[in-house]
């Protein structure tokens, strides 16, 4: 099945509160129904990577404590790059997650996180790309649900002050990620955005997006003042993510106030990864 297709239900996004452990106990309440993973849940209680058994409140504090203070690695390849394929992002996965003592992965489209999900265990946040410009990281709340019935325990999206492509709010994509048993991570790029998607339900924050709006701080490397900001004034934890090209600059975010870092093109990107060192050869 397309990713098209995966998100053409046209299901309508519930309502709930506004608490993301919340939204994973009624999700789970009742047998039959299925957790983030898209496992069968016929006790109630089914769990996320690595917290069968628990209670779905103890889940969701487990998840992210899992993350804290640890690295994600982002298993993403670009359109027309030979590794753009769900099996080569498997593998990509697996073997960062077999080498190194990672908390987790970030996975882009429906096809590449049930590929991932086959064989990794580790928490995965996904997302689904549609378009190239404006609101595109999982833009909508029939994409968010598709990326949470995909396998994603956490499922992130562009919460920029940006129209989104569907006119709706992003109240009713919170809502529809909580609805589905998940979490929901606020990719941002100013304070002010970090701000109001912690109000509006967020479990997460991630500085994906600073420097990719064109009204927010532009700079090469990671926006550290951001973390910093977000993790001093919003209640849920904080991601330094974007621009993340060294252990050191990895380091620094987690010292800046972030609960844990999002690194992709620095781990999993060969061609970037080959043109840094080329640049530097005389």
């Amino acid at each position: 099945m397309t990713e098209a297709e995966a998100g053409a239900d046209g299901d309508h996004p519930g309502t709930t509160t506004t608490n993301g452990a919340a939204h994973m106990a009624n999700s789970a309440n009742s047998a039959g129904t299925t957790d983030a993973t898209g496992a069968a849940n016929t006790t109630g209680t089914a769990g996320t990577a690595g917290t069968a058994g628990t209670a779905p409140r103890e889940r969701a504090d487990a998840l992210l404590s899992a993350l804290r203070g640890r690295l994600v690695v982002s298993c993403q390849a670009p359109p027309g790059d030979p590794l753009r394929d769900p099996a080569h992002m498997a593998a990509m996965a697996a073997s960062v997650a077999a080498g190194a003592p990672v908390a987790g992965v970030r996975v882009q489209g429906v096809d590449d996180i049930r590929a991932v999900r086959e064989v990794v265990g580790l928490p995965m946040i996904g997302l689904w790309k549609d378009g190239a410009e404006g609101v595109y990281i999982t833009p909508t709340a029939r994409h968010a649900l598709a990326v949470a019935r995909a396998g994603a325990e956490i499922v992130a999206v562009d919460a920029t002050e940006r129209p989104r492509p569907d006119g709706r709010p992003l109240r009713e994509t919170v809502e529809a990620v909580h609805a589905a048993g998940a979490l929901l991570m606020a990719d941002v790029s100013t304070a002010e955005e970090g701000r109001t998607a912690a109000a509006l339900g967020a479990d997460l924050i991630s500085t994906t997006l600073s420097g990719y709006t064109p009204y927010s701080r532009q700079g090469p490397g990671p926006d550290l003042e951001l973390v910093g900001e977000l993790a001093g004034t919003v209640d849920v934890p904080v991601f330094a993510e974007g621009r993340l090209h060294t252990p050191e600059q990895a380091r620094a975010a987690i010292d800046a106030g972030a609960w844990g870092v999002v690194v992709g093109g620095a781990i999993t990107a060969p061609a970037a990864i080959a043109s840094r060192f080329a640049a530097a050869l005389p």
